[in-house]
């Protein structure tokens, strides 16, 4: 019996839902604003948008590959410190001392080459990033000449 009447409980809430809905769609629409100057925009016009936003963010990626290149040779610059620290103290350690001395030694010789690596990754990338905004100016120099 609580079953029957819950279903017609939901029914019923159901069909104040959609009848809220079918009056929320139908709206007068002097009432809305209009700006002037804010009308339909012609295909030129989005197109030269679309173009302004993708050389925003070619722009914004090469910022951050910029960022990360500094790291990057930051971290190399305090890891080659770090090695050159290693092998001035190794003069004065005895035989074990100088073994994990040297194995530090060829970790951070590894951690440089990857540092290394990292960076010219990133400025390929750069390069990559440069091209594409440059076919990006033609395009709109292109589109603007429409």
């Amino acid at each position: 019996m609580d079953d029957v009447t819950r279903d017609s409980e939901t029914d019923s809430t159901e069909e104040i839902d959609a009848h809220a809905l079918i009056t929320t769609l139908y709206s007068d629409q002097r009432k809305t604003k209009s700006e002037e100057g804010k009308g339909t925009k012609t295909k030129q016009e989005y197109a030269l948008l679309v173009n302004d936003l993708e050389k925003q963010l070619v722009k914004k990626k090469m910022k951050n590959y910029e960022k990360a290149i500094t790291v990057e040779a930051k971290h190399k610059r305090q890891t080659q410190q770090e090695m050159n620290e290693l092998q001035r103290d190794m003069k004065y350690q005895v035989n074990e001392e100088k073994a994990d001395t040297e194995s530090k030694i060829a970790m951070k010789k590894d951690a440089i080459q990857s540092s290394d690596e990292s960076i010219q990754l990133y400025e390929d990338e750069q390069k990559s990033l440069q091209e594409k905004l440059q076919k990006l100016n033609e395009k709109q120099q292109d589109l603007a000449m429409k």
